[in-house]
């Protein structure tokens, strides 16, 4: 759906809130997608080592600290280097993630602050 044009009216805050709830979902299932993968990742990274194997319990909290920001737990120095590395690509993509999630969720904030003020602007010239 798109958004209207600057020369449009305003749309009503119903609009609004459907374009907040549409990107909240996008920003979910992406998040969720991303976790889904860590999780994924390190179960099967794990399984090939006897001494750091993780189970889902495990690779869901290593993969949500990192994708939070928080850091790993388990992957330390004793951990494999096939380990160590995926850890790093995932906390480098699960940083781009977050950081392109806000920027989701503050398109539709952005676009009506900026297009109310642009509306009001043209008001004070014709006025």
């Amino acid at each position: 759906m798109a958004w209207e044009h600057h020369s449009e009216p305003l749309a009503p805050g119903r609009v609004f809130v459907g374009r907040m709830a549409r990107q909240m979902l996008l920003v979910v299932c992406v998040v969720g997608v991303t976790l889904a993968g860590g999780i994924a990742g390190y179960m099967i990274i794990s399984k090939d080592t006897e001494a750091e194997r993780l189970d889902f319990v495990d690779s869901f909290l290593e993969a949500s600290m990192l994708l939070s920001g928080a850091g790993p737990l388990y992957t330390e120095r004793e951990s494999s280097n096939a380990l160590k590395m995926f850890s790093s690509l995932y906390a480098l993509f699960g940083t781009l993630v977050v950081v392109s999630s806000v920027g989701i969720l503050a398109s539709p904030i952005v676009h009506r602050v900026l297009h109310r003020l642009h509306l009001e602007r043209g008001k004070e010239r014709s006025g």
